[in-house]
């Protein structure tokens, strides 16, 4: 590590461990004593970028201390937000000529979808592909791209300031991104810039104080931020002390860390450019952002520690009665950036071993029984000692909004004797709302091609099936008579014709109705008039073939109005 600078730099310490409950510990002794020049009852700010590490970290100092109150949490973007409202400069909040947008990706989409519809400006030939892809009838084209550049364009604010800056003085004229942000930023004070012009006033170590800022900041687990980000919170050292919490896999400065893309192959395995200097496999796969921050806090690059605390624990020392278990074995490993296994390796998978564990489902709805199962089972384990806490248990995710419609039969009854208590974090507000599906799907109408399942899934939709009274068996035999009939796709020829199909009514809603309707009014399965009756309706499905038919005359009103 480089020697620390002078004591004259401002107060920023950073606290290292591999080990969360030890910089908990760390932080809860520091909240117990008031920061120097703070009012009493004014809240210590704690930055914390996920809500779920927000409400381990409560349950963890309140254990400890019997309560955890007077706390403010914040992501290290909010703190952003305050600090640059705080210190508009002396042009006030914003400049002369600017307006007020802080192009969000919410406001980056409508005002990249005006530029993408603007026939003038994809007229330029460096658009010439833009406008070719945006060619055509489909209205959704030019606001599904204007999404993804500006989810891009969001990114860049943190991560490229320099590049957008460069762009708006005029740089890559040619450039399509250069363009299309240019016209989006113009007269317009965005985040970036402002991160510029902040910086510029607070950062040097003569340049005045920032105001605004509490007197003392903790941040806690926060990585993989931008180092413009990180470069704003570190302003907070020079008006109070900023205690930043760094937890890592490893004991020693691993922001040198090889990456495997950048290693030659050998029969098909990536080799070490030195074999003489291997690194940890599973560190290289998983630890490419975090070697990017150990390397930008480590080497000083852009913020100074003024003090820097090392509290790692070494996995494979403890352990209790799971002391050499497969789990403690790996993080070891990890702790030493050893190459090869630092443990003799097993004959045999230890099976009593429940540190590890995989396990193959066929659907979500069996992920989490068996998730169920296992987790009792860890609960109940007497090698746990103390015994594992379900609030010290985070379960991941791809995308939890996939799994919350089994998430109450696996896990519910939550006031019953025994059973695992839980709390959400990062689903959607609109996961649980199946009025919200219906609506959705209603909005898809001028495009919809009114197929079989998807009209009988909104039918079938909770809202729906309810207030129309039906049931799952009539819903089942209204979808095997349809079947029957040859209900596929498109209300009619007409409807056809508009999606430039063949105008033919063949095996459209009103082609498999008509042969429905007149087979339960004659009873016959001859021909007639030349549409073939299917005469087997009965029993309660026909109320559910009545709702169908009203559903589908309002569903045709709307899709052409």
């Amino acid at each position: 590590m480089p020697a620390p600078p002078d004591v004259g730099a401002p107060d920023f310490r950073l606290y290292h461990s591999n080990a969360l409950e030890v910089l908990a510990g760390i932080l809860a002794g520091i909240l117990q004593s008031p920061a120097p020049g703070q009012p009493l009852l004014a809240p210590d700010v704690v930055l914390i970028p996920q809500v779920a590490m927000r409400r381990w970290l409560q349950a963890t100092l309140a254990t400890r201390h019997g309560v955890a109150a007077n706390l403010e949490f914040l992501t290290p973007g909010e703190f952003v937000g305050r600090a640059l409202q705080a210190n508009p400069g002396p042009g006030g909040a914003v400049e002369p000529g600017l307006d007020r947008d802080e192009l969000d990706a919410a406001a980056l989409q409508w005002h990249l979808y005006a530029a993408l519809t603007d026939p003038a400006l994809l007229s330029r030939p460096a658009l010439a592909t833009i406008a070719g892809h945006l060619e055509g009838d489909d209205p959704l084209r030019a606001w599904s791209l204007a999404g993804e550049l500006a989810t891009v364009f969001e990114k860049y604010q943190a991560w490229r300031r320099d590049w957008l800056l460069r762009w708006e003085d005029g740089a890559d004229p040619e450039d399509p991104q250069a363009i299309l942000w240019r016209e989006v930023a113009r007269g317009r004070q965005h985040r970036a810039r402002r991160i510029q012009q902040y910086l510029a006033r607070h950062e040097a170590p003569g340049a005045p104080l920032p105001e605004g800022l509490p007197a003392r900041l903790c941040a806690f687990a926060t990585l993989n931020v931008s180092p413009d980000v990180l470069r704003v919170i570190a302003t907070q050292a020079r008006v109070g002390t900023l205690h930043f919490f760094v937890p890592s896999p490893a004991r020693d400065y691993w922001g040198d860390l090889q990456r495997v893309r950048a290693r030659p192959l050998r029969h098909g395995v990536p080799q070490d450019d030195a074999d003489e200097h291997p690194e940890n496999r599973l560190l290289q796969g998983w630890g490419a952002a975090g070697a990017d921050f150990m390397r930008v806090i480590g080497e000083y690059e852009l913020v100074h520690a003024s003090a820097d605390l090392q509290a790692h624990v070494d996995p494979g020392e403890g352990g209790g009665a799971l002391h050499g278990s497969l789990l403690r074995r790996l993080q070891s490993d990890l702790f030493h950036r050893r190459a090869t296994p630092g443990f003799p390796l097993r004959d045999q998978v230890d099976r009593g071993d429940p540190s590890l564990q995989l396990h193959a489902c066929h659907t979500r709805l069996r992920e989490l029984q068996v998730l169920h199962d296992q987790l009792r089972g860890l609960f109940d384990d007497p090698r746990f000692d103390p015994p594992l806490e379900p609030r010290e248990v985070a379960v991941l995710a791809p995308d939890i909004d996939e799994y919350l419609p089994y998430l109450d039969a696996v896990f519910g009854d939550r006031g019953q004797p025994g059973a695992i208590p839980y709390a959400l974090a990062d689903a959607s507000p609109l996961a649980a709302e199946p009025l919200v599906e219906v609506f959705l799907k209603l909005l898809a109408l001028p495009v919809s091609r009114f197929g079989l399942s998807e009209v009988l899934d909104l039918l079938a939709s909770p809202p729906l099936a309810e207030a129309s009274g039906l049931d799952p068996a009539a819903l089942e035999r209204l979808h095997g008579w349809l079947s029957a009939a040859g209900a596929r796709w498109g209300l009619d020829a007409a409807h056809r014709a508009r999606l430039q199909a063949p105008e033919d009514d063949a095996f459209t809603w009103a082609f498999a109705l008509d042969r429905l309707l007149l087979g339960h009014a004659s009873g016959s399965d001859g021909e007639i008039a030349g549409v073939a009756p299917l005469p087997d309706l009965e029993g309660s499905a026909l109320d559910a073939l009545d709702v169908l038919v009203g559903l589908l005359r309002v569903l045709a009103r709307h899709a052409r109005l």
